[in-house]
């Protein structure tokens, strides 16, 4: 059990995010469209060095993210606006002849996690998860997150919601298993001023490797990545929290995203317009390139459901009007949804989806299929399915 060492943010006003009406400087790229981009080609990614993780602050004005050196040693750099103008990415001072890896900026912009290699290891596969804390423009000294946060496994990167909840990678399910290195998902909630137990994210725990999490502060979604083969490597997946505070079955994230690289580490800008994320060409030998892309998240959110339907039972020869919940899906980006029914199937069947009310007259006894289809303004599709069965 260890004392709270992150302060809580209670209240999302704290976030210092500019207006909405304000356009965010990204170090004075164009944006990109919904095809990932070479995030600052020659001044973040530079060909040839491997950047691996990238976390603005919410105001957009400071920015940091890790290399990976040859010998498997990390390093942060680290760039804030002054002037109006992006200093030159340089070593982030507080953390000069660190191995550091993957910082974040938690929501309050205040605090940067980063994972650290353990002491006398000084490479990327044996790291803990540590913390830095600015007042005004000092960085105080950096400190190790203790247990349940940390342990004598690897975690490998970490990230914050705004009322203090951890959410991190680690292989402890390892322990006393052979040949076993595989990641997984965890969190770990502030209770009484204490980060006093670390949890499974339930739903994702597989036999292969999830890691690199990404959760909105609001932990509404979560990113992360998993390795799906050799042929693929790693890709990313998204899962949102539904009305009874579960995730939803992971996704994968649209073709134009995920390629046949190993795609990972994601971070999504605090209005949720952009998704950054690393793309490593891997060889037999080793990593061969490793740059930071960035794209819009027009095709990242799609509609899922939010607040589930149950299967219906209804009677033949009585008429029948169910009112369907308003949440009954809901997208992260576009509340004007569009939602259709396989009307053409049921000739006794209507469906208003204006009113999101579901009528009718069942003439024969069966169990039938409905499914509900919900489209998006960047004509991103979901699909449910509900049973309905007729008796007599």
């Amino acid at each position: 059990m260890i004392k709270i060492f992150l302060p809580c943010i209670f209240i999302i006003g704290l976030i210092s995010c500019k207006p909405l009406t304000e356009l965010v400087d990204y170090f004075g790229q164009t944006y990109p469209n919904s095809t990932p981009e070479v995030f600052a080609p020659e001044v973040v990614s530079i060909k040839g060095r491997f950047e691996h993780g990238i976390s603005f602050t919410p105001d957009g004005d400071e920015l940091a993210f890790g290399i990976i050196n040859n010998d498997d040693s990390g390093t942060v750099h680290y760039s804030k606006k002054a002037n109006g103008n992006w200093t030159a990415p340089m070593v982030f001072e507080p953390l000069k002849g660190k191995s550091a890896f993957l910082p974040y900026f938690t929501p309050d912009g205040k605090r940067l996690l980063y994972a650290q290699s353990k002491p006398g290891k000084d490479n990327l596969y044996v790291t803990d998860i540590w913390r830095i804390e600015k007042n005004k423009n000092h960085w105080s000294s950096p400190q190790i997150a203790p247990s349940p946060l940390s342990s004598i496994s690897r975690e490998a990167n970490a990230c914050m919601t705004l009322d203090g909840t951890i959410y991190f990678s680690s292989n402890r399910n390892c322990l006393g298993k052979e040949n076993c290195f595989d990641a997984d998902l965890f969190y770990s909630k502030l209770i009484d001023n204490e980060y006093q137990t670390a949890q499974e994210v339930h739903g994702f725990i597989s036999s292969n490797d999830e890691e690199s999490v990404f959760i909105s502060p609001e932990e509404k979604y979560l990113l992360f990545c998993r390795y799906n083969d050799n042929e693929t490597g790693m890709d990313l997946y998204i899962s949102y929290r539904n009305s009874d505070n579960n995730w939803t079955e992971a996704q994968l994230l649209n073709s134009t995203i995920n390629s046949k690289e190993w795609d990972r580490r994601p971070f999504v800008s605090i209005d949720n317009k952009f998704l950054f994320f690393t793309r490593l060409q891997i060889g037999e030998k080793g990593i061969i390139e490793s740059d930071i892309y960035w794209v819009n998240t027009s095709n990242v959110f799609k509609p899922f459901v939010y607040n589930p339907l149950s299967d219906t039972t209804l009677q033949v020869g009585e008429k029948f009007e169910l009112s369907i919940p308003l949440d009954y899906f809901k997208d992260i980006d576009d509340e004007q949804l569009t939602i259709s029914i396989n009307q053409s199937e049921f000739d006794w069947l209507d469906f208003d989806s204006e009113k999101m009310k579901l009528s009718g007259l069942p003439r024969l006894e069966g169990d039938f299929e409905l499914t509900f289809t919900v489209v998006d303004g960047s004509s991103n599709v979901t699909e449910d399915k509900v049973r309905i069965t007729v008796k007599r």
